[in-house]
């Protein structure tokens, strides 16, 4: 009797592990996994919608710069935009005065990008045309030119530069690689974009007067420019005014009127106008004031030695 009750408990503790087992089996197949599936599922849709909204906010930005582009693009016409952006670069150059200019355009090269609907197909966007520009120049009037290209806001840059001195330095030689870019999305068949940056981004001019007066291409500055010194205005018999100018170590003097060149070998300096106590220059096209006593060093950014002692000259009138 004893047997048949341990049989028979044991039969009933197998089925119901039976049952537990069968139990647990159908709640993973019937409610955890569909529940693990179903969670992964909407994951994914989450991750989907997430980069939906990243492309889209993205997109949005690609169009607004895309616009902006647009509204800075040469001509949508490869041939129109080549002569329009060449003829504008000749104009430029002609403005800033440098000489034996030569500007060349390549043969505008297609931008293309995957489409997105079909495979193996690319898109037009537009075309890149490359120029070459090739001048002789002073550093003043190649500073003016940078300065004005770079306030035209077209699809331009400069891809490569090289100047080499000429003439001691006063003269440079210059060779530049421009790119521009021609859109098919912009409105414009023929005409350039007028636009212009905002003198609020860049510096302006005068912020380079600096850099041109000390001219790093001359040579022997310390020699002959730094040591030119005003000693003396003066009046000749015609009643017109005269620099008395000490040049060199030592110092040797050199009257000067107006209109007038000093004799130095490396520069070119040119009396434009006097004042009571100051003369108007041109130094290797740079315009500058020398008051009495000051050495062009002093007014340059690069002061001379203290030159030996020589008479200075007031205000007379010459006998």
């Amino acid at each position: 009797m004893n047997a048949n009750r341990r049989t028979m408990f044991l039969a009933a503790g197998g089925i119901a592990v039976i049952l537990m087992f069968a139990i647990d089996t159908s709640y993973q197949s019937l409610i955890e996994q569909p529940s693990q599936r179903y969670e992964g599922q909407l994951n994914s849709v989450e991750s989907k919608l997430r980069d939906a909204n990243r492309s889209q906010i993205t997109g949005r930005r690609l169009a607004n710069q895309l616009d902006g582009f647009a509204e800075r693009s040469l001509p949508y016409d490869p041939a129109l935009a080549r002569s329009s952006y060449q003829d504008w670069l000749l104009k430029l150059v002609e403005q800033h005065q440098m000489e034996s200019a030569s500007v060349d355009a390549d043969t505008p090269r297609p931008i293309e990008v995957r489409s997105r609907t079909a495979k193996r197909k690319s898109n037009l966007i537009g075309h890149r045309i490359g120029f070459s520009l090739r001048a002789r120049t002073t550093l003043d009037h190649l500073t003016d030119f940078l300065h004005g290209f770079h306030r035209s806001a077209q699809l331009h840059k400069i891809r490569s530069f090289s100047v080499t001195p000429l003439v001691n330095g006063n003269q440079l030689e210059l060779n530049l690689a421009i790119e521009t870019l021609s859109l098919d999305s912009t409105e414009r068949e023929g005409n350039l974009s007028t636009l212009v940056r905002s003198e609020q981004t860049y510096p302006p001019r005068d912020n380079y007067n600096e850099f041109v007066s000390r001219n790093l291409f001359a040579k022997g500055f310390s020699k002959s420019l730094g040591q030119v010194r005003l000693n003396a205005i003066t009046q000749n018999r015609a009643g017109q005014s005269e620099g008395w100018f000490a040049v060199g170590s030592p110092p040797r003097t050199q009257i000067v009127g107006q209109g007038e060149s000093l004799e130095l070998p490396l520069h070119t300096v040119q009396v434009k106008s006097f004042e009571e106590d100051r003369v108007a220059l041109s130094v290797n096209e740079f315009d500058c004031w020398l008051s009495l006593g000051q050495s062009l060093g002093d007014v340059l950014g690069h002061p001379a030695p203290t030159p030996a002692p020589v008479e200075t000259l007031q205000e007379v009138e010459e006998p």
